[in-house]
């Protein structure tokens, strides 16, 4: 127990050392190549997160804009929040869809959801709104991007 105490001790300071003391960047991995690809990071249990996700694109793109040649930041949903990117659901979630859509058209961003998860909630593709694309799966996906693409997450 005392071990633990000291080293917990004497841990704090250098921790506190390591915090940023300036604000980060909601995307950290400015001054990356233009062909290094974005995630976005969704916590998928909780709708609300996407739009801030989306949001948060959409602010650094107005900020510092994209080139050209930059791929479009992944957003790649499974779990419940698939339910968003289909037409019936529109009435609901009209400014989630509203800027998803616009950010596609843009390139901005590329919006893929999983077909397992839809499937398993009673949808097929017919409903999908168009702008959106299928993966089997969506955390092989993830793994996919964040190991193979070597994308980072914002």
């Amino acid at each position: 127990m005392n071990k633990i105490f000291i080293a917990i001790v004497f841990l704090l300071p250098l921790m506190a050392q390591a915090l940023p003391t300036e604000p980060v960047s909601p995307i950290g991995t400015i001054g990356m190549g233009p062909d290094a690809g974005l995630i976005a990071r969704i916590d998928l249990e909780q709708t609300d997160e996407v739009i801030e996700a989306l949001m948060r694109v959409e602010a650094f793109h107005q900020q510092v804009g994209f080139n050209v040649d930059h791929p479009p930041v992944a957003f790649v949903i499974f779990g419940p929040p698939v339910a968003l990117f289909f037409k019936d659901s529109y009435r609901e979630n009209r400014q989630i869809i509203d800027l998803a859509a616009r950010l596609v058209a843009l390139e901005v961003i590329d919006v893929k959801v999983c077909e397992f998860s839809y499937q398993a909630e009673g949808s097929d593709s017919n409903n999908l709104l168009p702008f959106v694309s299928t993966v089997p799966f969506g955390p092989d996906e993830v793994t996919r991007l964040v190991q193979t693409e070597k994308y980072n997450y914002f």
